[in-house]
């Protein structure tokens, strides 16, 4: 239930919401959203609230937008475990709008997953 009178933005009420949604399977990988006009209609936010939301969705990796159609759920790989050893340093980016988790190995070497599809470990 979105509250107007919380202390949390409208948006992210309306995130959370579908994100519980997707989470309990009520919206699967490869299925689309309502559209922006209906889940405005449902929650009875505005459109603008509506698309912030999505576009938060967007950022997380749950969903994508499909031109002409609007947003699919975004099919999600089991997490791969990736290892830390001693000197690795792991840290979060939001390159090209998607969050990516970086492994700089002590070697120098770069690692870069999606933050979605990736458990961090110790050695």
């Amino acid at each position: 239930m979105i509250d107007p009178n919380a202390d949390r933005a409208l948006f992210r009420q309306l995130a959370d919401q579908i994100r519980e949604r997707i989470s309990a399977g009520e919206f699967e990988p490869g299925q689309m959203l309502p559209s922006e006009a209906a889940l405005g209609q449902e929650y009875g936010l505005a459109r603008t609230a509506v698309r912030a939301a999505l576009s938060l969705l967007r950022a997380e990796g749950l969903v994508e937008s499909v031109r002409g159609l609007g947003s699919v759920v975004r099919d999600r790989p089991e997490p791969k475990p990736v290892r830390l050893h001693k000197g690795d340093e792991a840290t979060v980016t939001l390159g090209e709008g998607l969050p990516r988790v970086v492994v700089v190995r002590a070697s120098g070497d770069t690692e870069t997953y999606p933050a979605d599809g990736v458990i961090l470990r110790p050695a």
